[in-house]
């Protein structure tokens, strides 16, 4: 140790390679420095601060419908384990954890929360705070309750048909017509819009930031498709230029706008749905009119052919519930 020539007492140590430097007025602060440091070295980062760590690189590379699933998992992760050195954190640790929040939520989130956490402790093996992946084997308990996907009422439909020349009055027939998704319908212009040969490119997507609009490319390639025109929506368009649905300023909408729009479009006309359930309907058209699943997955634009599958599935188990409910009154004459 070293005095300096401002009277502060020095001490340098060579860790891994690098050197370090403490400093105090004494030499027992600098003492009591070096010690701090090298428990904290034994001990290993807290949980908290790789979680942190992890969110500052990562967070800039996320779409923002991936943050909004990732930024509260990050933030039950840091709950869970806060101020625990990550690398006592061991896989039973972490599997309890999981199975104690499966009992509150659905499969989706459960799923979610148990990727944040193979995420972080994955950056943390890259950067050398622990040798594996602790969260790397595990999987969610079987049989979670999944989230219900439910088409609108009919009444609801009945009511979105019959309020088309209200204003806002044809999103909810475009969204039951064509199966877009809300920041399909939001980004679409009437030059994706082929009247002549009835079809409806979809190559891009409106997402908000902060409220304000931005265009992004589909996510997945299987997103971007060429959908045919119904009859039903067919009759209903009235064509123009620039965007379909803008705003007053012929510009794209923002959220705050959206949520206006689509909350007055429902108290006129009493529609109670959200636009993805009349997406959902789409989707119940294309089961209804026998429509296989891998054309219904181009037609829906989903990534995976599973994802239909499980929409399929649904529809004809509530299709066999009515079935039965009817059979169960059934007599001899």
């Amino acid at each position: 140790m070293t005095k300096r020539k401002d009277g502060r007492f020095q001490e340098k140590l060579i860790i891994n390679g690098k050197v370090r430097y403490f400093y105090g007025k004494t030499k027992s602060e600098v003492l009591r420095k070096v010690r701090t440091y090298e428990e904290e070295l034994e001990r290993g980062k807290l949980f908290e601060d790789v979680a942190d760590e992890w969110w500052e690189v990562h967070e800039p590379t996320l779409a923002p419908n991936s943050l909004k699933a990732y930024k509260p998992a990050r933030t039950r992760a840091i709950r869970t384990f806060n101020n625990t050195p990550i690398k006592e954190i061991l896989p039973p640790h972490i599997n309890a954890a999981i199975e104690d929040f499966a009992k509150y939520h659905a499969d989706k989130t459960v799923r979610n929360q148990l990727m944040v956490f193979n995420l972080i402790f994955r950056f943390a093996v890259q950067k050398g705070y622990i040798l594996f992946n602790p969260a790397r084997d595990l999987s969610v308990p079987k049989n979670l309750p999944k989230t219900k996907r439910c088409s609108p009422s009919s009444e609801d439909i009945k009511r979105a048909k019959e309020n088309t020349d209200i204003p806002f009055g044809m999103f909810a027939i475009w969204a039951l017509y064509t199966g877009m998704r809300r920041g399909e319908l939001l980004a679409l212009e009437w030059n994706d819009i082929d009247i002549e040969n009835r079809t409806i490119t979809v190559n891009k997507s409106l997402y908000h930031i902060n409220n304000k609009p931005a265009i992004k490319a589909p996510k997945t390639q299987t997103s971007i498709g060429t959908l045919p025109i119904l009859d039903a929506l067919a009759e209903k368009i009235r064509p123009g230029k620039g965007l379909v649905f803008p705003n007053e300023q012929g510009e794209y909408i923002t959220d705050t706008q959206f949520k206006y729009m689509w909350r007055k479009y429902c108290r006129t006309t009493g529609v109670t749905a959200t636009p993805h359930q009349f997406r959902h309907a789409y989707a119940t058209m294309l089961f209804e009119n026998d429509i296989p699943p891998e054309e219904a997955q181009a037609l829906l634009r989903h990534a995976q052919l599973s994802t239909t599958m499980d929409i399929y599935t649904d529809l004809r188990e509530n299709k066999l519930k009515a079935i039965h409910k009817k059979v169960y009154s059934i007599d001899m004459v």
